[in-house]
């Protein structure tokens, strides 16, 4: 069949029955987009959709050049033109899901999740792409939505099913069931990417990093603009204590994926657990977390960075106005937390316990808010007190650049 011949790499015959199938059945939008996945010329695929249609089908021209625009990377294009479909059509749940992974596929994360649970609710026991959605529920640390979602999925579509199943397994760090179920889900579809995304992930987290590092390589062979596997590949090498080439392979991934600030992330992430700690790496590093911010001044990971820098630094008031400036459109404990450390350090005690207490009530078991009114509780001594953080606590941390 189609599958089996595309699985197998001979994409001329997959081209030449995929066409075959249009010519009969002009509507097989999956059709439609493998053709485009597989670099076929738009215009063509136009008019095979077309030739054979009676009436106005304003509609699939525009769905077949969004698609198009996904498969060049083009994904805000992908996007506008999605839009305009729901704008011009209606509210379509098909429509809403390929806008959320156009924005999971620009690191867009929130604007996915929002826009996949828009999807979701428009359509009953419709849930496309589970999997992925499922993926960014574990990025942004929402277990309990993850759960109450994979509750939800009915055994209609097994592979999304075992993909969310398995991030709800890593969540809860019971890595052997998470092995399990991804192993399922490569299974029944062996070149699936959010499969194989799912068992990277599962086969870092239970410390089989060579096993992942030949899994996000798989990945990375078949699509090479896939963040999630130049991400696994930097945190397998930094595993290893290959410091040098995981840089290498971040600075990949802003090659493949161009334009987006989670890229430079990853390379500030790389060259910053270089063992030894120098003025010139923490330079470089924060270099790359201002280049993220330009491109997206809502980055959480890259203003709470800068911060810890600027703090090392000495310059901490030049870090408090990049986490002033996040607060003022956002609200999360880490960046209270930030905002609090910076106000230590300049002494601004008051102010420090505020915001402390303020990441508190975000989060009552944050750890590095905790450590900051710790310090604080020293009274007459804290103005002398260098505060110290530990490092990250949480195994799944590599999955939240």
């Amino acid at each position: 069949g189609i599958n089996a011949e595309y699985g197998q790499g001979i994409e001329r015959s997959a081209v030449s029955c995929y066409k075959e199938v249009l010519k009969t059945h002009p509507l097989a939008l999956e059709a439609i987009e493998s053709l485009m996945e597989l670099g076929q010329i738009t215009k063509e695929i136009i008019s095979i959709t077309t030739e054979t249609m009676v009436g106005r089908y304003d509609w699939l021209v525009d769905w077949i050049e969004a698609c198009a625009y996904s498969a060049r990377n083009e994904h805000n294009r992908a996007i506008a033109r999605y839009q305009r479909l729901l704008n011009v059509n209606g509210s379509s749940a098909h429509v809403l899901v390929k806008i959320a992974l156009s924005y999971n596929s620009i690191g867009a994360y929130k604007k996915a999740c929002i826009t996949f649970e828009e999807a979701y609710s428009v359509q009953r026991n419709f849930f496309a792409y589970a999997g992925t959605y499922a993926s960014l529920l574990a990025q942004l640390d929402n277990d309990a939505a993850l759960e109450k979602f994979c509750v939800q999925l009915t055994d209609d579509d097994k592979v999304e099913s075992y993909i969310a199943h398995c991030y709800l397994a890593l969540m809860k760090e019971d890595f052997p069931r998470a092995m399990i179920l991804a192993e399922h889900a490569c299974q029944i579809s062996p070149r699936y990417i959010p499969a194989l995304i799912a068992r990277g992930c599962a086969e870092m987290l239970s410390g089989k990093t060579t096993a992942s590092m030949i899994t996000f390589r798989n990945i990375l062979s078949m699509r090479s603009s896939c963040f999630e596997a130049h991400k696994g590949m930097v945190m397998a090498l930094l595993k290893f204590e290959r410091h040098k080439e995981a840089v290498i392979a971040a600075k990949e991934s802003v090659k493949q994926c161009p334009g987006q600030a989670r890229t430079f992330l990853l390379i500030a992430h790389a060259t910053s657990r270089y063992p030894e700690e120098s003025s010139k790496l923490r330079e470089r590093a924060k270099d790359f977390y201002l280049k993220a911010l330009s491109l997206d001044p809502s980055s959480e990971e890259a203003v709470c960075n800068l911060a810890s820098i600027y703090i090392r630094e000495g310059k901490a008031k030049e870090g408090l106005e990049h986490v002033k400036t996040y607060l003022q459109t956002n609200a999360s404990a880490r960046a209270h937390t930030s905002a609090g450390e910076c106000y230590l350090s300049i002494r601004q005690l008051d102010k420090a316990h505020q915001h402390f207490n303020i990441a508190l009530e975000l989060n009552r078991n944050y750890l590095r808010a905790l450590n900051g009114l710790q310090v604080l509780e020293h009274g007459e001594h804290a103005e002398e007190a260098e505060i110290e953080f530990p490092p990250p606590n949480s195994q799944n941390q590599w999955i939240n650049i």
